[in-house]
């Protein structure tokens, strides 16, 4: 059995996807002379990622009320997706935004009470939480909003664990808690109801080195988010800016795994090391095409990661 198995983020498949299963190519092809068809619905989707070798798939809170529409329940798309070879839908992908004032962090843990409760019945095992809104609007956060933020998470954290799943802080490079204190909050959470999980690439672009912050937090890392970038350590005037992560211009922030800067060959030494086992996830957000990056990254981790640790 191996240590590490791999998970895909299905955020840039369309957004939103909303067809269980195109039956007739024929009649669709009528309409549609690309390769949308493709790209649209969920059993080739999945297929994609059955036949890369990837056995788990994450979702976005998103996703959920379509699904629910599209399946009839959520338990009838996890067997949709296990018949195509998907083990598990590994986790999804929330926010707590105004976690950091006390007038509105309690909306921020009924927000997640929702996918608490949607991922449980997913049988999934992780819920990946920004902390906080943008930086843009929100940060900087004083002593007493950080506290209020570390509070909401603790209280999710807690609703997490009665239903059997991990709530794991996910720091964005645009996230209202930020380099600054990044590190203050993680450490102001109580570690028996929240973990972390660590993308590679927002931390690398925020200014912190993943490979150290692994090797100095790897009793709290329980998940990850795999993606490269080169562009790393960038300005706050970058990364406090309105609507960063999607910028006007089109800059793309985020590659595929060796196609940056970041040093995944000192982070498998890391977990290999420290023994971790368990789901870790392939990411690409801005991708132009989710299959060529999916299948790139997989080649990396295949031929260049896995002889290190699998």
């Amino acid at each position: 059995m191996e240590n590490l198995k791999y998970s895909y983020m299905t955020n840039m498949w369309g957004m939103i996807t909303d067809i269980p299963k195109i039956n007739n190519f024929n009649e669709w092809y009528e309409d549609d002379f690309g390769n949308a068809a493709y790209y649209l619905d969920w059993d080739k989707i999945l297929k994609y990622h059955a036949g890369a070798g990837i056995k788990g798939i994450e979702l976005m809170f998103y996703h959920i009320p379509y699904i629910k529409q599209a399946f009839g329940s959520l338990k009838n798309f996890t067997d949709f997706a296990k018949e195509r070879g998907i083990e598990q839908i590994t986790g999804m992908f929330s926010f707590a935004i105004g976690s950091e004032n006390k007038e509105t962090l309690n909306g921020a843990i009924q927000f997640n009470q929702m996918w608490i409760d949607a991922l449980n019945e997913l049988g999934g095992e992780n819920l990946i939480i920004m902390p906080a809104g943008q930086y843009y609007g929100t940060g900087p956060l004083s002593q007493e909003q950080l506290q209020n933020a570390a509070y909401c998470m603790n209280e999710i954290g807690k609703r997490a664990v009665d239903k059997g799943i991990t709530a794991c802080i996910h720091n964005e490079f645009w996230c209202a808690v930020n380099r600054y204190d990044h590190e203050q909050y993680l450490e102001m959470t109580d570690p028996k109801y929240v973990s972390y999980c660590l993308d590679t690439a927002q931390l690398a672009i925020m200014g912190v080195d993943p490979v150290q912050f692994y090797d100095k937090y790897h009793d709290r890392v329980k998940y990850f988010h795999l993606k490269d970038t080169t562009h790393p350590n960038a300005p706050d005037s970058e990364r406090f800016a309105p609507g960063a992560e999607f910028a006007d211009e089109g800059t793309r922030w985020f590659w595929e795994l060796g196609a940056g800067v970041i040093d995944f060959k000192g982070l498998w030494k890391l977990m290999k090391k420290y023994n971790h086992k368990g789901w870790v996830t392939i990411e690409t957000d801005g991708t132009p095409d989710p299959l060529a990056s999916m299948i790139l990254s997989k080649w990396y981790i295949d031929h260049e990661l896995a002889p290190i640790y699998k």
